[in-house]
């Protein structure tokens, strides 16, 4: 029987619907605690869903629950002017703040609630604030901008029930540095509002070159200026089809022939160009505001694991960033916000400041039935007496091992609970885990260790205190420099690396096998990567799980405290590869020279789908020469 979560009484939906991507939910009780939070990806299975949240809403019992808040204005913003550090470095801009269609507002009437609406990027504050445990609080929001909102950046000041914003740039008068970051992304051929990590692996592969920075931020200028779009929204509010960005791969390709440089040199200087303009921005609120609060950061922007580095040496006593820095994050936000509302509307005060991260932000829903799916398919497996000690066994003869426990995470980093696991001393491993998920990536897998062993393995010298990221792999540091011998799978080439900090209150399970792992082997690292195959969202319940297992061909799946192992249900295995060969790369192919041939045609007029179709000239030209003869 399908479990659906309730708060209690005096509960409190928060809702992220935008119609494009991330749709989520987050219920907190009476105090303001969130107690679950999912995103609607988790239940479709299509990654970053942005539909109405239908599937996640019928995993939750609304009864007793008060309100819902939304991360959006009931209307369009009136537009700002951007305050002066922003509009000096970023391009100028004309854009109008767009109010939601009335759809928009029917399917949250649909929910027979009071809805409260709340402006997006201050949820984006609250949601960071929330999470930091902070009792107060600047906060550094950026993302791409959205409906109704007039800002894509902007410094917050925020104590329990009070955001108050102190600088933004506008989405009317500036072009969002977000933005210039995604488009880049598209330049290199990956895809936008979602690989944009991997320009950020890249990055540190290439070299650093002044042509190429100021080539590259001219030309970002003009793509937002031209007439044409580079990439936009298709599926925008369907009730059907998943929202996806689509990208015009003709001037894709057209803006890439522009610039001579390596894609890893492009990289780097996007990287550079991100991380000057924050620095500027970031020296320039310790100087207006000081540095006696903490610097929290929230907003898509801010998943750059490498910018967020460079934030943690200015000089801040410590620096947080969301786990859930996306926009799904922002359904724990409006939902907190929403609560304190109520409180005031009854005349109660708010009862407590930042809830603090729940451990591994384990708010999402559990495994679900496992041994019933397990039979079903047929698989043998076990159940040890003492799990920990068989997956150390495994884990030290260099089997990769699947995890899944517990409640999922809720955001995009896997902590745990939906991971996959294996040795760090061979850097190998890198290329043979992408190929059996099917990914392509620049920057190794993150390190997961005790935080008995924080200070031997990594510097954090010159940072602020980055403890509050370290739990959930939101900031680069460096390591030191035994660990690029001993655990070259988890270090990048600059000598950093992405790393998850266990505590044994936060996760005994983990923090335990990670101490008998080093006991074992003498290496107080793991590998820990997310469990899913590439563009799904992670695995959510066991079918997912058996599913995600077979396709990519692991050693082991431990699955809520059964253990399968490939090698011993050969016959599954087989099935999977049959299943897999499937997969070919023609329909990719196909939409990708579909892309190519309608951005073309939307550029420059109707044509011929296929550029080597249109032989009009040659013809012309041969009835030219008949008539001459």
């Amino acid at each position: 029987m399908t479990t659906r979560w309730n708060a209690g009484p005096g509960a409190v939906l928060g809702l992220n619907y935008n119609g494009m991507h991330d749709s989520s939910l987050c219920l907190v009780d009476r105090a303001g605690v969130p107690v679950y939070a999912v995103g609607e990806e988790r239940f479709s299975r299509v990654k970053q869903d942005g539909r109405f949240p239908h599937r996640a809403l019928g995993s939750v019992d609304l009864t007793g629950v008060q309100a819902v808040g939304v991360p959006y204005l009931e209307d369009a913003a009136k537009p700002v002017a951007s305050h002066p550090v922003f509009a000096s470095v970023l391009h100028p801009a004309e854009h109008l703040v767009t109010p939601y269609p009335r759809v928009w507002h029917e399917r949250l009437a649909s929910l027979g609630l009071p809805v409260l609406h709340f402006d997006h990027h201050a949820m984006h504050a609250y949601t960071g604030f929330v999470l930091s445990g902070h009792e107060e609080a600047f906060v550094l929001t950026g993302d791409y901008g959205a409906y109704t909102c007039p800002v894509t950046m902007g410094l917050f000041h925020v104590t329990r029930g009070r955001v108050e914003r102190l600088a933004e740039a506008s989405f009317s008068d500036r072009e969002p540095l977000a933005a210039f970051y995604t488009d880049v992304t598209v330049l290199l051929g990956f895809a936008p509002c979602k690989h944009e990590g991997k320009v950020t692996g890249l990055a540190a592969h290439g070299r650093p070159d002044p042509a190429c920075d100021r080539a590259l931020w001219e030309l970002h200028r003009r793509i937002r200026s031209a007439e044409h779009r580079l990439y936009d929204w298709v599926g925008f509010l369907d009730a059907e089809v998943p929202p996806f960005y689509e990208v015009n791969r003709y001037l894709a390709e057209r803006y890439r022939a522009e610039l001579p440089f390596s894609d890893a040199d492009i990289a780097r200087a996007a990287q550079d160009a991100l991380e000057d303009r924050l620095r500027q921005i970031g020296t320039w609120i310790s100087a207006a505001h000081g540095t006696d609060l903490p610097l929290v950061l929230s907003g898509g922007l801010f998943a750059n694991v490498r910018a967020n580095q460079e934030m943690a040496r200015l000089g801040f006593p410590s620096v947080f960033v969301a786990p859930p820095m996306g926009d799904d994050g922002l359904s724990v936000g409006a939902a907190v916000a929403a609560r304190d509302a109520v409180d005031e509307a009854e005349g109660r005060r708010p009862r407590r400041a930042g809830a603090g991260a729940p451990a591994a932000m384990a708010l999402g829903p559990g495994t679900g039935e496992v041994s019933a799916v397990l039979d079903g398919a047929g698989l043998v497996y076990a159940r040890p007496a003492d799990p920990v000690r068989e997956l150390v066994g495994r884990l030290a003869a260099g089997q990769i091992v699947a995890v899944v426990r517990d409640r999922q995470e809720f955001g995009p980093r896997a902590l745990g609970r939906r991971s996959i696991l294996c040795a760090a001393d061979d850097a190998g491993v890198n290329d043979r885990l992408n190929g059996m998920l099917r990914r392509t990536e620049f920057m190794p897998f993150a390190p997961v260790l005790r935080a008995e062993r924080a200070d031997d393995v990594l510097d954090l010298g010159g940072l602020s205190d980055v403890r509050g990221c370290l739990d959930a792999m939101t900031v680069c540091v460096a390591v030191r420099d035994w660990v690029r011998d001993a655990a070259p799978a988890v270090v990048h080439v600059d000598g950093t690396a992405r790393p998850q900090v266990v505590t044994a209150d936060s996760d005994p399970f983990l923090h335990r096998l990670l101490s008998e792992y080093e006991e074992r082997t003498g290496i107080p690292v793991l590998v820990n990567t997310s469990f899913n195959i590439h563009d799904e969202p992670l695995v959510s319940d066991a079918e997912d799980a058996v599913a995600a297992f077979l396709s990519a061909g692991l050693d082991v799946l431990f699955l809520g405290g059964a253990l399968v192992a490939l090698a011993d249900n050969p016959t599954a295995l087989a099935l999977a590869r049959l299943v897999r060969r499937s997969g070919d790369p023609v329909g990719r192919l196909r939409h990708a020279a579909l892309r190519h041939s309608f951005g073309r045609q939307i550029a420059t007029g109707p044509g011929r789908f296929s550029e080597l179709s249109d032989t009009s000239d040659l013809l012309r030209g041969s009835i030219g020469s008949t008539a001459g003869s």
